[in-house]
C-alpha cells in the first residue's frame, strides 16, 4: 500500500527519474538509504512500470506523428484480439487506447514517413475487424509526457 511519502517520491520522478537518492531525500523529507529502499520497493511492487526518456525533436529528427481513431466491424473478443495483440507489440505504436464514444480505439504512431504510415494502416488497419479510420497528422509536439498526477 502507497502512503503519502510513496507517492511524492512517485511524483518527483515523474518529473526527472534522474535525480539522485539524496536529491530525492530532500524533497520527500527522508534518508537517502530509506529512499533507495522504497525505490526498490516500488519498482518490486510495479508501481514504477518503466523508467524511460523522453527525446526531443531535435533528435527524432523529422519524424511524422499521426493521432488515428479506429472504428471496429464487431465488438467480439475474439474477432478483434489478433489486432489488439499485433497494435500492441507494433513498434510505430506510441500510445494504445480503448476508448468510448464513437470509434473504439485511438492510437498515436510515430513513423519515418508517409510511405511507412500507408504500410502501417495497410497492414493494420485496412484488414478486418476494422471498420473505419480517421488520421490527424500532428504538425508540433508542445509537451510529451505520460506523468500523471497523483497527489
Amino acid at each position: 500500500m502507497m502512503d503519502l511519502i510513496d507517492r511524492r517520491l512517485l511524483a518527483s520522478l515523474q518529473r526527472d527519474n534522474l535525480q539522485t537518492a539524496e536529491r530525492l531525500a530532500e524533497q520527500v523529507h527522508l534518508s537517502p538509504s530509506a529512499i533507495a529502499r522504497r525505490l526498490r520497493a516500488l519498482r518490486a511492487s510495479g508501481a514504477i512500470a518503466a523508467d524511460v526518456s523522453v527525446l526531443s525533436e531535435s533528435v527524432l529528427g523529422g519524424l511524422l506523428t499521426a493521432v488515428v481513431h479506429v472504428q471496429l466491424e464487431r465488438h467480439i473478443p475474439h474477432e478483434t484480439a489478433g489486432l489488439r495483440r499485433r497494435l500492441a507489440v507494433s513498434p510505430a505504436v506510441q500510445l494504445y487506447f480503448d476508448i468510448a464514444g464513437p470509434f473504439d480505439v485511438l492510437l498515436v504512431v510515430v513513423v519515418h514517413d508517409m510511405d511507412e504510415y500507408n504500410a502501417f494502416t495497410a497492414e493494420f488497419l485496412e484488414t478486418e475487424p476494422v471498420r473505419r479510420f480517421e488520421t490527424a497528422m500532428v504538425k508540433k509536439r508542445h509537451k510529451a509526457t505520460l506523468a500523471a498526477p497523483i497527489d
